[in-house]
């Protein structure tokens, strides 16, 4: 599996120490089987759709997924592509089955239920549940059981379809699975004493085996600036990794919300500086960075840094086409009304007019050019 999708996996439960957001769970018990280990029998209530299914009947002949869910919005949000999925991997020996976690009429009478083409069982009592799910997983989840009955992976469906199709071609790499869930683990045992410096010790240490992974790297700038209160060593943190990858977007955009947060103005602005002379190419890259500073609460508009950034953007050496030099003018003229002045904003709003001419922004471009005369001329019969 690539570095990204083990460590998405691994790091998960950390990143949600990081929000207020962390969405609820079953309790899972303190004997959730370990990846690697057996995979515990099924222990559940009722099979509402399908024939019952003994996991020790598969051993040896096909690999299993076992598919959690539970009757809501956010627990049946994957039905389609775990539906799609248990078709496309039949033919590979996997078979799929379903385990709810609500109540087996409930199950029964769901009229969605239909959607998944696989046997569903039913686990209120959250028997199974508690042998599946760790403290970090969260409903719905998937599990992967392989020919040798082992549990190898668990995770979001959303990242079902790669570990499927690296466990069933022999690519997966179920040692070093088990190494990011360990890691994982101790990072939140730190966390949940906020041992801060343990779990800065323990990232550190993944960070010389995976010098380039962003997701650790975007893990200790925010541990750095927001748990720990260092948001100058998580700058240089970051300044670090510019200097080796001085193209890297994601490095450049975390500094960004770390001086944003810490409400360091005149370093932000020194920081979109930095931005223009790496990005002076990418003319839209620049804008959208306009949009985020022109979209802020007043108390935080920074308005010479939408300036300086549409300006930069206006003055790309090539841009894709006139329909995009034709928003990118459009951008500009908004940031130059912003600063007071609607005389340059209506000359540039022209430019931008003729260069979308037959575009669908065409009609919106028109309306800007004149709104902003009406401006200027209210504005200059004002005394």
């Amino acid at each position: 599996m690539k570095k990204s999708q083990v460590f998405s996996a691994a790091l998960a439960a950390l990143a949600l120490c990081f929000s207020v957001h962390a969405a609820p769970l079953p309790a899972p018990g303190k004997s959730a089987a370990a990846t690697g280990s057996a995979a515990p029998e099924l222990d559940v209530a009722a099979w509402p759709q399908g024939k019952p299914v003994k996991l020790a009947d598969l051993k040896g002949k096909k690999f299993v997924v076992l598919f959690f869910w539970t009757l809501s919005e956010q627990g049946t949000k994957f039905f389609p592509d775990v539906a799609r999925l248990s078709k496309e991997f039949e033919k590979k020996d996997v078979v799929f089955l379903g385990v709810g976690i609500d109540s087996a009429e409930s199950i029964r009478e769901f009229v969605r239920l239909k959607e998944l083409p696989f046997p569903v069982a039913a686990d209120d009592r959250l028997n199974s549940v508690n042998l599946y799910m760790r403290e970090r997983d969260r409903v719905p989840m998937a599990a992967v059981i392989d020919k040798e009955g082992r549990l190898v992976w668990r995770g979001s469906p959303a990242v079902l379809e790669a570990a499927l199709n690296e466990i069933t071609t022999g690519k997966y790499n179920l040692k070093q699975n088990i190494e990011r869930e360990i890691f994982s683990q101790s990072v939140m045992d730190a966390m949940k004493i906020r041992d801060y410096p343990t779990v800065l010790k323990l990232l550190n240490a993944e960070l010389v085996t995976y010098p380039d992974n962003m997701e650790l790297i975007s893990l200790k700038t925010r541990l750095l600036a927001t748990l720990l209160n260092q948001p100058d060593e998580a700058l240089e943190f970051l300044n670090e990794n510019i200097k080796r990858d001085p193209k890297n977007l994601k490095l450049h955009e975390m500094g960004v919300i770390v001086l944003r947060d810490e409400e360091r103005w005149s370093d932000l602005t020194k920081w979109f500086d930095r931005i223009i002379k790496e990005f002076a190419d990418q003319p839209i890259l620049l804008v959208k960075f306009a949009q985020q500073e022109m979209n802020q609460p007043v108390e935080q508009l920074r308005l010479e840094n939408a300036y300086k950034l549409c300006r930069a953007a206006y003055n790309a050496p090539k841009f894709k086409n006139d329909r995009e030099k034709g928003f990118i003018i459009g951008e500009y003229a908004r940031s130059l009304y912003y600063c007071g002045r609607p005389d340059k904003a209506l000359e540039v709003s022209k430019e931008a007019m003729v260069l979308l001419k037959g575009t669908p922004e065409f009609e919106k471009a028109k309306s800007f050019v004149t709104y902003y005369n009406k401006v200027l001329v209210i504005s200059r019969q004002i005394q």
